[in-house]
Order: C-alpha cells, then sequence, then structure tokens
C-alpha cells in the first residue's frame, strides 16, 4: 500500500471532490428539468381529457365549468374555460418548478349537442 501512495502524483490530490461539485449544480438542472417536463405531461393528458369532459357536459346540456372542475385532478385549475358553439376551449396552467418559467396548456374540443 506505502508503493501505490509513493508512485501516486501529489497533485492529483482531491480532485475528484472538485470535480464532483462542478457535476453536482450540471445535475441538479437536468433533475428540474425532467420534472418540469413530466409536470408539463401530465397537465397536457389532464387538459385533454378535462376538455373532452366538458364537451360532453355541454353536448348533453350540463355545466361545463363544473364538468372540467371536476374531471382535472387536484393541483391543476382551469384558467380558463370558454364555450363557442359546439366548441369547448380550456387553458389550465403547467405547475410550475423551481425558477423554471411558466406556462400554460390549452386544448379544444367540439362535440355535437344531442337533443333529447
Amino acid at each position: 500500500m506505502t508503493a501505490y501512495r509513493r508512485r501516486r502524483p501529489h497533485g492529483d490530490r482531491g480532485s475528484a471532490a472538485l470535480e464532483l461539485l462542478g457535476v453536482i449544480p450540471v445535475v441538479v438542472v437536468v433533475l428540474l428539468l425532467l420534472v418540469q417536463v413530466c409536470a408539463a405531461g401530465y397537465t397536457v393528458l389532464a387538459t385533454n381529457q378535462a376538455v373532452r369532459d366538458g364537451a360532453r357536459a355541454h353536448s348533453l346540456g350540463q355545466s361545463v365549468s363544473t364538468a372540467v372542475d371536476h374531471s382535472l385532478p387536484g393541483g391543476l385549475d382551469a384558467e380558463r374555460v370558454e364555450v363557442a358553439g359546439d366548441t369547448v376551449l380550456v387553458e389550465v396552467r403547467v405547475p410550475r418548478v423551481a425558477v423554471l418559467p411558466t406556462f400554460t396548456v390549452t386544448r379544444e374540443a367540439a362535440m355535437p349537442r344531442t337533443d333529447r
């Protein structure tokens, strides 16, 4: 073991710790971006389902905003719900992760009105 220590240059001592300190911020940023992408994907899927449920409620003569609110999972709220003819538009803000910018998801769906 002492022979190994003699062969190793003394100038490399602690370089692994410094390299690790340099990589940690990059890993943290990549993880934050990954969480933000997952949150955006989750919001897109939830908004798609909510706008379909809202269009279905509108076609049946029920409250669109109630259907959208019941369809969206906890933590997501519809910022805008509009009805124009047979078309329903829903806008939901993507949850923000850390200091990354925020954006909204807008979806619209149309379903013909059923007359009973």
